[in-house]
């Protein structure tokens, strides 16, 4: 009898705290005033690598986006993405493929 008890106790428990869940929605997208596309043609050769996020001072700060000459001949770049882990979202950074 206990353990049918404890078992109802706990279904409720678990019942409730669904309940009570909450969804939140989160933005990923880079603060106002950065620029997500190219300011304009880039110089012969050179690639628009568009604004990152890096981690520093236990927080995701924006990088602005820049101009950059490929590493090597016919390389592309793969831009940075946010990736959702069991810990929360993370940044993954870009690179040249």
């Amino acid at each position: 009898m206990k353990i049918k008890s404890f078992l109802l106790v706990m279904c409720f428990t678990a019942l409730a705290g669904m309940l009570q869940a909450q969804h939140v929605r989160v933005r990923l997208g880079f603060p106002s005033g950065i620029s997500i596309n190219a300011p304009g043609p880039g110089v012969h050769g050179r690639v628009w690598i568009g604004p990152e996020w890096t981690w520093r001072g236990g927080r995701y700060e924006c990088v602005p986006g820049y101009w950059a000459e490929p590493r090597r001949r016919g390389a592309i770049w793969v831009p940075g993405h946010w990736k959702y882990t069991r810990f929360g979202y993370k940044w993954v950074p870009g690179r040249w493929k």
